[in-house]
């Protein structure tokens, strides 16, 4: 991904969450934005975080009373999750009064428009709010998005995974980080130049990317061929299973490369988690998984390495070679 890729997004990109418990009501906003954006209902709170968990939206209509979790309580809980912190959110609220208006600020929106909605005040108000979005954005992955692959950089490393830490350990979840490394890369940009070593690094990126299936889950680009897997959220069985099917998708683009004995591009990849009850700094966490990149690449390469399982549940099979590597 060159910069000038980097964003080129326009409104009608951008989705919107409605959230309200009100089937009339929820109609009514789609009816009015349907026009200008993409947009998913839903009929609660806790709905509304389940959908976030698999799908970020780029702003949130949120009512404010609804049974269970109203409007201020589920914010709070999206608020909580850095993935969902920076989702702008426009409370739809059948008061007006000082004290609402002074509890709908408190709660962490970006906006709020009285019901009945006028329609007028609706649509400006959400487009000059996605707008901001668009700009943030852009500018979020100018700083933070490596340009040749599209993957985080260590500038979002270094601001990002401190604070998934904090999280795992409020919330008690297990962090898991994968490191995953193209085999052989040296000898590939040797054969067939850095010009496709830049392609297949940024195919291998977007196949990555694009097998991920939580927006939680990043890929930062950690060295030369080197890439870093958060999962939040995540015991190490899952990562296993998570990383697993990354090697697998890599191995299935079928990048040719001679000089490898799979005769295309693999990768190795070493895992580790920092449970919330262990003693585990996240830099001993790195160390481990890198520690056991090391073991993947010793014993065969394409292949997952992690202590504390056994290796039958997660090992990725070796496929057959046609050839021994040629060094």
């Amino acid at each position: 991904m060159y910069i000038e890729q980097v964003d080129n997004r326009a409104l009608s990109d951008c989705n919107v969450l409605i959230v309200d418990d009100d089937a009339s009501s929820r109609l009514i906003l789609e009816t009015l934005l349907t026009d200008m954006v993409s947009c998913v209902s839903v009929d609660s709170g806790k709905a509304a975080i389940e959908h976030c968990r698999f799908k970020k939206p780029d702003l949130i209509l949120m009512d404010v009373s609804m049974p269970e979790l109203d409007g201020h309580a589920t914010t709070a809980l999206l608020r909580k999750k850095p993935q969902c912190e920076s989702i702008p959110i426009i409370f739809v609220t059948s008061s007006s009064t000082e004290e609402e208006e002074s509890k709908c600020w408190n709660s962490g929106c970006v906006d709020f428009v009285v019901k009945p909605v006028n329609a007028c005040t609706l649509l400006n108000r959400v487009k000059s709010h996605l707008k901001n979005k668009i700009r943030n954005d852009l500018l979020e992955k100018l700083i933070y998005i490596d340009k040749l692959t599209g993957a985080y950089n260590r500038h979002y490393l270094d601001d990002y995974l401190p604070r998934l830490v904090r999280d795992g350990l409020r919330n008690v979840t297990p962090l898991s980080l994968v490191i995953l490394d193209i085999d052989h890369f040296k000898l590939f940009n040797d054969m067939y130049g850095h010009l496709d070593g830049d392609s297949c690094l940024w195919k291998v990126s977007q196949c990555i990317s694009d097998t991920l299936k939580r927006p939680m889950d990043k890929l930062v680009r950690i060295g030369g061929e080197e890439f870093l897997v958060i999962l939040p959220n995540t015991d190490t069985k899952g990562a296993a299973v998570v990383t697993k099917r990354l090697l697998e998708t890599v191995y299935e683009l079928n990048i040719k490369h001679d000089a490898s004995e799979f005769d295309r591009v693999t990768l190795s990849a070493g895992l580790s988690t920092k449970n919330a009850d262990d003693e585990k700094t996240i830099d001993y966490v790195m160390l481990e998984a890198d520690k056991n990149l090391y073991l993947a690449k010793t014993d065969g390469r394409n292949r997952l390495k992690v202590e504390g399982l056994d290796e039958a549940e997660y090992d990725t099979p070796v496929r057959e070679t046609k050839r021994r590597i040629l060094v």
